[in-house]
């Protein structure tokens, strides 16, 4: 009985022992291999309480030893598992803090990325605004201010302002002509066809009274304004 009562107290300590290793602040490498050292003790004191019960001469003594037996094999099994968790924990902890690298090196990239996308915008903002504001020249200084900053505000901010003044029809400007110069500089800002159009009735309400369905039937097609762009260009180098 004094055997039974000592190496129950011995085990308990040893459980105690392991339970409060996994929660101390050691090092992982200390934690792992003091469990591992644990359970393998545990594995030596099972062994010796298999022999130990062999030679015991009644029942209630060997069932006695059998609940030692099983308390031995559990205190070693956890062991293991401490062990296996604070590997588990360093790996998981080593995953993470590659995960945030990896994470604010993508962010940097996208960053990185978006700043060129912004400056590659306004350049086009402001290279096809200045075509524009060179295809208007015929109307008179102060409408063609109003028209640039409505244009303006409408490239950059997407909004749809009606300029400070009404813009007059000018003979030297077709409906054609208009809806080809606002469609072209818009549409390479990436601007939705509904949009122009609405910026087209509201600018140029006397121009395009009829309203924004009409405007919208009569507006040029993508590629027809994207070809005559193009033939510009070309006319423009051999003149060059």
């Amino acid at each position: 009985m004094t055997i039974f009562i000592l190496v129950s107290i011995l085990l308990v300590a040893a459980l105690a022992i392991a339970l409060l290793m996994g929660v101390s602040p050691a090092s992982q490498k200390v934690k792992v291999r003091t469990m591992y050292v644990g359970a393998a003790l545990m594995l030596v004191v099972a062994l010796v309480v298999c022999d130990y019960i062999d030679a015991l001469p009644d029942f209630p003594s060997k069932y006695r030893f059998h609940a030692v037996l099983v308390l031995t094999v559990t205190v070693g099994y956890l062991c293991i598992a401490i062990a296996c968790m604070e590997k588990y924990n360093v790996l998981k902890r080593k995953n993470r803090v590659l995960e945030e690298a990896l994470t604010e090196k993508e962010q940097e990239k996208v960053s990185i990325l978006m700043e060129r996308q912004s400056k590659q915008q306004q350049a086009l903002q402001k290279g096809e605004l200045e075509w524009f504001a060179g295809k208007i020249k015929m109307f008179s200084e102060e409408e063609q201010k109003a028209i640039l900053a409505s244009a303006y505000a409408f490239a950059e901010h997407d909004l749809i302002l009606p300029p400070s003044i009404t813009v007059q029809p000018n003979e030297m400007c077709s409906q054609q002509e208009l809806m080809y110069y606002v469609y072209s500089a818009f549409s390479n800002m990436g601007k939705k066809r509904s949009d122009i159009v609405s910026f087209l009735c509201q600018v140029f309400k006397v121009y395009f009274s009829a309203g924004e369905s009409s405007v919208s039937k009569k507006m040029p097609g993508l590629d027809k304004v994207k070809e005559k762009r193009e033939k510009e260009k070309n006319s423009s180098k051999l003149s060059s």
